[in-house]
């Protein structure tokens, strides 16, 4: 499928969930702090907005809240409103909220990822005394970015699932862009330490490629799920996600997936558009809306 044939399904595109590392910036930070802006890509925002398609981006990471990614990246030129930025957080809080109501939850997290549980009125376990004894009867253990997850984490966690707590994590990714390299993902590397010492065969992913996230997106952006484009960096997220839902998968070149892995990819996640940059993006928008 060529880029010019999928012109139609631009021009009925109601709405675009973007990536953010690898597609919209890159960086060694968190989400693009410190970072810089990769080509076309505040060009596709204003496009976004210019057009009319409903919008917001999506990173998978959780080391920092939505309201202070939104800030870095308007710091970069971005035009996006606190309330478009998302992160796995969002979504883990509500299915949590959901799933479980009051019951309590034991999440290892950033702090930020914790305040966005709690604003959300879950009941998440106090870690520290937990982990200084205190019983605390977990029915979910939520994994996040926590980059201080040594011994005693491992053993709480741990007794909680052989306990019967269900696992869950916001990122089972193993790698994501940025600026001079891969960087490791550490929410899927605990993950399946937790597994290993535990001997539990199942997990399940809160972030992208989940259901639970696309069906976020859906609800934000008022758009049936087969009228997004969802456009990122990374083949087994957010390729994976978009053909999963009946959405449109599009992948840009500037990050972790190249061309040959969208070549040899499962067929049934492969991305349907591939874009060098999101100049070029931008540009087969134009070309469709004139069409």
């Amino acid at each position: 499928m060529t880029n010019a044939s999928l012109l139609p399904r631009l021009k009925a595109t109601q709405g675009i969930m973007f990536d953010i590392d690898g597609c919209l910036v890159i960086s060694d930070g968190p989400s693009g702090a410190g970072g810089s802006v990769l080509p076309g890509a505040i060009e596709s925002i204003q496009q976004a907005q210019d057009t009319g398609r409903a919008y917001c981006v999506f990173t998978n990471g959780t080391a920092q809240r939505p309201k202070e990614i939104a800030h870095h990246l308007r710091e970069m030129g971005f035009n996006i409103p606190d309330e478009l930025v998302f992160t796995p957080a969002v979504v883990a809080a509500e299915v949590m909220k959901e799933k479980y109501g009051d019951q309590p939850v034991l999440v290892f997290a950033a702090e930020g990822m914790l305040e966005d549980f709690r604003e959300r009125g879950v009941n998440v376990v106090d870690t520290k005394a937990a982990l200084a004894g205190g019983k605390h009867g977990a029915v979910a253990v939520v994994i996040g970015w926590d980059t201080n997850f040594g011994k005693d984490k491992i053993q709480l966690a741990a007794e909680a699932i052989r306990d019967g707590a269900e696992l869950y994590t916001t990122s089972y990714a193993p790698m994501f862009a940025s600026a001079d390299r891969l960087n490791v993902g550490v929410s899927g590397f605990i993950t399946s330490g937790l597994m290993f010492v535990t001997g539990k065969k199942d997990f399940e992913i809160l972030g992208k490629p989940s259901q639970h996230s696309m069906n976020v997106v859906s609800r934000v952006l008022g758009t049936p799920q087969e009228n997004i484009l969802v456009i990122g960096d990374d083949i087994k997220l957010e390729s994976t996600m978009a053909r999963n839902a009946g959405a449109l998968a599009g992948l840009v070149l500037t990050g972790t997936s190249s061309r040959e892995d969208a070549e040899n990819a499962d067929p049934a996640v492969q991305p349907e558009l591939i874009v060098n940059s999101m100049t070029e993006l931008v540009e087969l928008f134009a070309q469709a809306d004139a069409s």
